[in-house]
């Protein structure tokens, strides 16, 4: 039988319609290669997520929550790795989605930038998102409060 209904959160996701309204409106990704426009400045990056966001912080104030205030003009190429995740982190944030589906989010940065991209989905965590995290990192393991171990 190959027929129904997979339902996640009231949406249909075996259907292509409700997968993309729930990958829209309750989803969001967070990934290790960040997944921006690199000849796009941070504004126009954020601007095409801000269109369709249900926040109503202004872009100037998401950037300051990431650190990344008075850079809104800069091109995300010129970015350090951990900017540019921090980027990606306000795109998140303005989103606002329930469920942030992070893979290795740190895995490319330095333990600085690290700090600061946990200690974000952390405070995301704190406001009601629930963060789904992978990771091969023992630091970042330790450091939370659930954790389930895959394949040992």
């Amino acid at each position: 039988m190959d027929e129904g209904q997979i339902l996640v959160d009231g949406f249909d996701v075996a259907k292509k319609k409700g997968k993309e309204a729930y990958y829209k409106y309750k989803a969001g990704f967070l990934f290790q290669n960040f997944a921006l426009i690199e000849n796009k400045t941070v504004r126009q990056n954020l601007e095409m997520v801000q269109k369709s966001a249900r926040s109503s912080a202004s872009l100037e104030e998401v950037l300051e929550q990431v650190g990344l205030g008075g850079d809104a003009d800069t091109y995300v190429y010129k970015l350090s790795g951990g900017e540019q995740q921090r980027v990606a982190l306000a795109r998140l944030m303005f989103k606002r989605c329930e469920i942030i589906l992070a893979d290795e989010p740190c895995g490319s940065l330095d333990a600085g930038n690290s700090a600061m991209v946990m200690q974000i989905l952390h405070r995301m965590n704190d406001q009601g998102r629930t963060v789904v995290l992978v990771t091969h990192d023992e630091k970042t393991i330790e450091m939370e409060q659930n954790v389930v171990r895959l394949g040992e």
